[in-house]
């Protein structure tokens, strides 16, 4: 699969080159099912060297397990599983002695490993509360930029939202598509992204053909192009982005507002609010299908009122001053 960290790394490699180091990607598999395949993998990273490097930086579990003399991490995320998806229906770990023995394995090796680390960074708030809260470890806010914004660009308002990003649970398209049957206005709703599993594509699709919603919702159901997320979102009236709980501002919050689109998303969706200010930048509504059939009409019957929210939300970035130059100046310091 490749989503938002597989994006970062590649761009975190491009601009170290860029800014005159040399820099490889290393790449580590991961499975975590059957469960018990995650203490196997903990075991491997503890067991990898890289050799004649002179900095590490880690990004997510368990690749920041790998034991260097001069380590930092810039934390994507924890195994959430084990933390504050424990107890949800995203937790997928089974409650049962193994389940919960594989949490109590996770917890205790980040307990002890992460403080290897010279430096942590985080890359919102939100990964930065969930560190300090179970596992006691103080570290500092280093937003993402994007690898590059000079192919986004806005054309229209047109009659869709576009909400893109991998198709799974944890993202919420299958919500999204639902509220599409109370939306009463002319507005059609574009989702793409490759699914992360057939059930995940399989539920969306239920939803779309159960309640008739096919002249109204598209499903693109694959990778698609920078240069086609960019025209996706150049003729959108707006997007609509609602993953739980997310570690990050979130890409597809950034890219939505370099096209002056404003954003809908959700009260639980952590590291978004940041950039979505409910009525300012865009509309923050309670998960649930009739308020976000709510907010999605509010965007189309006054047309205006979204241009002022995506252009508010441009500016808001743009007042931020995410760069990588910054980025680069913390990790190699």
């Amino acid at each position: 699969m490749s989503g938002g960290a597989e994006y970062l790394a590649k761009a975190l490699r491009s601009k170290l080159i860029e800014q005159g180091h040399e820099a490889l990607l290393v790449k580590i598999p991961f499975k975590w099912n059957p469960p018990s395949a995650i203490v196997e993998h903990i075991l491997a990273c503890r067991s990898l060297r890289v050799a004649g490097v002179d900095l590490m930086i880690g990004l997510k579990f368990p690749a920041y397990y790998l034991p260097h003399p001069n380590k930092v991490l810039w934390l994507l995320h924890q195994f959430r599983q084990a933390y504050d998806l424990w107890g949800t229906p995203y937790q997928d770990l089974p409650d049962t002695h193994d389940g919960r023995r594989i949490r109590e394995i996770v917890l205790r090796s980040d307990n002890t490993y992460l403080r290897e680390a010279r430096k942590i960074y985080t890359i919102s708030e939100v990964t930065q509360r969930r560190l300090s809260q179970f596992n006691g470890i103080p570290s500092e806010v280093l937003y993402t930029p994007l690898l590059r914004s000079d192919h986004l660009r806005h054309k229209e308002y047109g009659d869709y939202l576009f909400s893109p990003g991998r198709i799974t649970r944890g993202k919420r398209q299958a919500l999204i598509a639902e509220a599409m049957r109370f939306v009463t206005s002319n507005v059609r709703l574009v989702i793409a992204g490759q699914p992360e599993t057939e059930a995940d594509l399989a539920e969306l699709q239920r939803i779309v053909s159960s309640h008739h919603l096919a002249g109204r919702v598209t499903v693109i159901p694959r990778f698609i192009s920078e240069e086609e997320k960019a025209d996706l979102f150049a003729s959108a009236l707006g997007c609509v982005y609602i993953p739980y709980d997310e570690d990050a501002l979130g890409y597809v919050t950034l890219e939505a507002f370099h096209c002056r689109k404003p954003v809908i998303t959700c009260t639980d969706s952590g590291g978004i609010s940041l950039l979505v200010r409910d009525k300012v930048t865009g509309r923050e509504v309670e998960p649930d299908p009739v308020a976000l059939a709510e907010a999605i009409d509010g965007l189309a019957e006054d047309r205006k009122r979204a241009a002022e929210w995506g252009n508010a939300g441009y500016e808001y970035v743009k007042q931020l001053g995410l760069t990588w130059e910054n980025v680069i100046a913390k990790l190699t310091s």
